[in-house]
């Protein structure tokens, strides 16, 4: 399918605030479509912008980040609207981009969309929770512990560049970041119960643009991956780090890993969450976390 209609929602703030250069670059890849951007003016507006857009597009581009991204999707799963997505890299983390397009430059995928369009479906988690939690699906996946701290630390980090504040968040969270006590099963078996410096669950390969937390996960593939890591002082967690920047984090010993079909993570104290790189402010004491395979289609271009 040669796209004819392009649709895009456009977060403010994309690209540290030059949303309109980015998208012009788009709109240079496109030459032959009518390109109808439409920039959001917070969170409440962008449901309302994914859903008009889809529906009068062929193909729809989100312009932003990771937790832009999640709002479109969820939008759309809601609406049963099924325009192909694409995504311009525009936030502080952009794994989601990564997860989905591996380290290709964002400009030469838009261009061969320009072409031909392949739709492949893109499963989305869900989260159920007590107390109830908003956001209440996710793409890139539900995390507790180390990366919620992260996106705190980047906060005050916000004068640098987006992905070098969050990264050094990281870095300093993996050290300093309190652990949090939890139980995690997943299809109803235990996987882990004690401190724990990280619980995550997607989703996608990638945190933190870097950082390949699930390695063995792949788009489409339907199922949940549950990783935990345990305390491991200093040196342990410079090795850690070092391990999920080579994609071989489940090789080390503080670290417990799942494939399955749904995960339940407990808490009595409550869990401090991100999803998708936005920071829940419920701290959840149980989420039960599920798969809605082929909730919508990602966009790539035919070979």
């Amino acid at each position: 399918m040669r796209p004819e209609r392009v649709g895009a929602v456009v977060n403010p703030r994309a690209g540290g605030g030059d949303a309109a250069a980015m998208v012009a670059a788009l709109a240079d890849r496109f030459p032959d479509a009518e390109v109808d951007a439409r920039v959001t003016t917070g969170p409440d507006d962008v449901p309302a912008v994914a859903v008009e857009r889809a529906a009068a597009s062929d193909l729809l581009v989100v312009v932003g980040g990771d937790g832009t991204l999640r709002e479109v999707v969820a939008a759309l799963v809601d609406a049963d609207e099924g325009a192909p997505l694409f995504v311009v890299p525009a936030g502080r983390g952009n794994s989601t981009y990564r997860h989905l397009y591996g380290d290709d430059d964002w400009r030469a995928v838009a261009a061969g969309l320009a072409d031909d369009i392949d739709p492949r479906p893109l499963e989305v988690g869900r989260i159920e929770a007590t107390p109830a939690v908003e956001p209440t699906y996710f793409v890139l996946g539900f995390t507790a512990g180390l990366f919620r701290a992260a996106l705190d630390g980047a906060e005050r980090l916000r004068r640098l560049p987006g992905p070098v504040a969050y990264l050094l968040a990281t870095v300093g969270a993996a050290v300093g970041a309190d652990p949090v006590e939890a139980s995690v099963s997943v299809d109803g078996e235990a996987l882990f119960d004690g401190a724990a410096r990280l619980v995550a669950v997607g989703g996608g390969r990638y945190r933190g643009g870097a950082f390949a937390l699930l390695p063995s996960s792949r788009r489409g593939d339907g199922r949940l991956h549950a990783l935990t890591v345990e305390p491991a002082g200093l040196g342990g967690s410079a090795a850690l780090l070092r391990a999920a920047r080579a994609g071989r984090l489940p090789d080390h010993p503080a670290v417990g890993y799942r494939v399955g079909e749904t995960v339940t993570v407990e808490s009595d104290g409550g869990l401090p969450v991100e999803v998708d790189g936005t920071r829940v402010r419920t701290a959840p004491t149980t989420a039960r976390l599920s798969v809605v395979p082929a909730a919508v289609r990602a966009a790539y271009p035919r070979e």
